[in-house]
């Protein structure tokens, strides 16, 4: 019945409005109970169950920005923020308290300035400094003219969440559009890699230097036809490793994430047998990716996380993961 009642609003276009309604009452639990993974019968993957039965579809209150995350004094950047997955991120921040939150894209972002605004003020919080940055993710001159204006503005960053992406339409190798295929690792590989070096050296002076790159569960699967996007993911994780062990003694802390399978513009290049997975909410990753970096988490350096996983019960299980070292590529058998 919630979900009928969720997709009635969602439908009217007040997702924003009821969505946090119910994370005020906190009634979504319910509603990520009653949001199937796949087609009935569908069994659960193991990666989306490390951290034990409870798959996450959408926000619930342990995560809750108004509640449990605060960022206040921390200064945050995010890619790929002028609509979709950058622009909850960003208003997730808000609702966390972050002071000051840069929102970045090549395209316009003012819608998300001001909804960044919008969400602080009615989130309780100070109004945070927001700052727009016009930044093309394949140019590194565009980056590095983003890095040098925010370095001038605010002389520091603290979380720098790299969520520009791109998903190829999947081909066949021998039926694959080369530019497409390229632009693919343009954005997410590429990009990633120059956004991180632009912005690197700001971080180093100071503050949590926290480091969050856009992965996927993608990484880990073979998907004919997806091999831009899978294969460019897959790098990317082992990019923010090597990011770890790098800069780690300086006081970086670099992690990869999987927001969930969230309906998008990028997503809607999937195949149509694939759209059934796209059944979690932006909200998911918006206030999981606050959450896990309101504190500094050493322990999660190098590593790749899911947000559909419980972030509490993840966080109870440090030891484990630490002691295995668990949630890192490692090839099976050596």
């Amino acid at each position: 019945m919630l979900n009928q009642i969720y997709n009635f609003f969602l439908k009217e276009g007040v997702e924003t409005e009821i969505k946090r309604t119910l994370v005020q009452l906190n009634l979504t639990p319910l509603m990520a109970e009653n949001t199937p993974a796949g087609p009935p019968g569908l069994p659960p993957r193991k990666v989306d169950t490390f951290t034990g039965d409870v798959i996450h579809h959408d926000t619930y209150p342990e995560i809750n920005p108004l509640t449990s995350s605060d960022c206040s004094g921390k200064a945050v950047l995010i890619t790929g923020a002028s609509k979709g997955l950058g622009r909850a991120i960003a208003i997730g921040y808000a609702e966390a308290g972050a002071s000051h939150i840069a929102v970045a894209a090549r395209s316009d972002v003012s819608s998300t300035v001001a909804a960044v605004r919008e969400a602080a003020k009615n989130a309780g919080r100070d109004e945070p400094t927001v700052f727009a940055l016009e930044m093309d993710v394949s140019d590194m001159a565009s980056v590095r003219a983003a890095a040098e204006r925010l370095t001038t503005e605010w002389r520091r960053l603290d979380i720098l969440v790299n969520n520009a992406g791109y998903m190829a339409p999947f081909n066949l190798l021998l039926d694959t559009d080369d530019d497409e295929y390229m632009k693919a690792w343009d954005v997410n590989y590429w990009g990633t890699y120059r956004v991180t070096k632009a912005f690197l050296p700001l971080m180093l002076k100071g503050g949590d230097k926290t480091i969050v790159n856009m992965s996927s569960v993608a990484a880990h699967f073979m998907g004919a036809g997806g091999g831009a996007y899978h294969v460019s993911k897959f790098a990317l994780i082992r990019f923010t490793e090597f990011v770890q062990d790098e800069y780690g003694d300086q006081g970086v802390l670099a992690f990869s994430i999987h927001p969930g399978g969230i309906p998008t513009d990028l997503s809607s290049n999937l195949p149509e047998k694939l759209q059934f997975r796209m059944t979690d909410t932006p909200e998911l990753a918006a206030h999981s990716i606050p959450y896990l970096t309101s504190q500094k988490r050493e322990w999660l350096g190098g590593r790749w996380l899911s947000c559909m996983w419980d972030m509490p019960k993840l966080i109870t299980m440090e030891k484990e993961i630490v002691e295995n070292n668990l949630l890192k590529f490692k090839c099976m058998g050596l």
